[in-house]
């Protein structure tokens, strides 16, 4: 077991904080649920609450996405997570004095303990993301990394910190299936002139060159040749890290990123 800013690690398997949290909170509601002697009516109470959270940030987010179908089929999509939890629990609590009735009560303690047990993941995560004091400039920032242009098939080069700033930086890898998912919007987005690197993780140009020519993808693809997934302490792939102006990370995400989550990271670039 290892745990690391963005996932608990254990052994091949790797759970986000807020995977982790939703986990835990899921599983010990459901257990208390089942002590109270009201289980059954409990999974429709969750079920309701998930659905409920998973809506309210579909329209939360509702103007970044293309096309109403696409706002649908990304609420389907949960790899990419996106809860809006001051919708999904009061609509919970509806569902459960409705579904209970004189009842309800019996969850107050499901699901208040299931509230502060989900929170303990998030706060791990807190205390190994929180910025530290130190001011010297990181030894990886002088290192040099190779990038494909699109349409070139010669790599050039540049040093890390000589790349713009605030950034997003994407670290992916042609055999990770959410990569492939994620990668179109990406490249999206960079073709607007938004600054994010495809930071690939470990293969070679042919591997690139074969998945952009089969995807009809045209982008700038860079090469981890300078060790930054180690440096940044990636756990899993995908993983986007918004970087600011002065190098440090703000913000970090594993797992596939969807159009809604994408805005808001680049609205934090501005």
């Amino acid at each position: 077991m290892k745990l690391t800013p963005d996932a608990l690690l254990l052994g091949p398997l790797a759970l986000s904080w807020p995977n982790l949290a939703l986990l835990v909170g899921i599983l010990a509601f459901t257990w208390l649920a089942a002590r109270q002697g009201v289980e059954s009516k409990a999974w429709w109470v969750l079920l309701v609450t998930l659905l409920a959270a998973r809506v309210g940030y579909t329209v939360a987010h509702l103007s970044t996405w293309p096309s109403l179908e696409a706002a649908l089929l990304g609420t389907l999509d949960i790899r990419s997570g996106g809860w809006s939890w001051w919708v999904g629990l009061p609509v919970g609590a509806l569902a459960a004095a409705l579904l209970l009735r004189q009842e309800s009560p019996r969850l107050l303690l499901p699901g208040g303990v299931a509230l502060a047990l989900a929170l303990l993941p998030l706060g791990v995560q807190l205390s190994l993301t929180r910025p530290t004091q130190a001011t010297a400039t990181p030894e990886y920032a002088s290192r040099m990394v190779q990038y494909l242009e699109p349409a070139q098939s010669r790599l050039a080069e540049v040093r890390f910190d000589e790349l713009p700033k605030p950034m997003l930086l994407n670290f992916w890898a042609t055999w990770c299936p959410p990569c492939r998912a994620e990668m179109p919007l990406l490249v999206e987005y960079q073709q607007k002139g938004y600054p994010i690197v495809l930071l690939n993780t470990g293969e070679d140009v042919g591997a690139i060159q074969s998945f952009l020519a089969q995807t009809g993808l045209s982008a700038r693809v860079f090469l981890d040749s300078a060790g930054l997934q180690r440096a940044f302490q990636v756990s899993g792939l995908p993983t986007t890290l918004l970087i600011g102006p002065d190098g440090k990370v703000l913000a970090r995400h594993l797992g596939p990123v969807n159009r809604a989550q994408l805005e808001q990271l680049l609205r934090q670039l501005q």
